[in-house]
């Protein structure tokens, strides 16, 4: 995983979740992950992560990063705004379960069953490709410092 840092910035640094700066360095975390390439390499459809609103946090609005993913690749990641986001894969929750998510203490798939993480789009094809999502919160982690 050290490689992977090292990739999303030329200093290595991690950045604030849900800004331009960190959807492009989960953009460069997610290419250089080969367990992605791997676990994705079926995968062929794009996926937005939306924080909800938390004005305390300077989130005043619902934000949304969308990954344009394919075949084990991400040839884009886009910072939108909710109306704006056309993935049909959305994962959404407040800033206190992305916090966990990021940093490992929650695994997506378990806080979509308890109801934490809210998703829209198949759960049968998630299901099916549930290590994509583990994989890809691990990438986020790497680009990430949460408070």
């Amino acid at each position: 995983m050290s490689e992977v840092r090292e990739r999303n910035d030329a200093t290595g640094r991690r950045h604030r979740p849900f800004t331009p700066e960190w959807a492009l360095a989960f953009r460069n975390a997610i290419e250089a992950d080969t367990e992605f390439r791997r676990v994705g390499a079926a995968w062929r459809w794009p996926i937005a992560f939306v924080l909800e609103a938390a004005p305390e946090l300077g989130y005043p609005e619902p934000v949304a990063v969308e990954l344009a993913l394919e075949g084990g690749r991400c040839r884009a990641a886009e910072l939108r705004t909710v109306n704006a986001v056309t993935a049909p894969f959305v994962f959404r929750a407040p800033y206190a379960v992305w916090e966990r998510v990021m940093r490992g203490e929650l695994e997506p798939v378990a806080a979509v069953t308890r109801g934490e993480l809210r998703v829209t789009g198949s759960l049968m094809t998630l299901m099916l490709h549930a290590r994509v999502a583990t994989v890809l919160c691990g990438c986020a982690r790497e680009a990430t410092f949460v408070r």
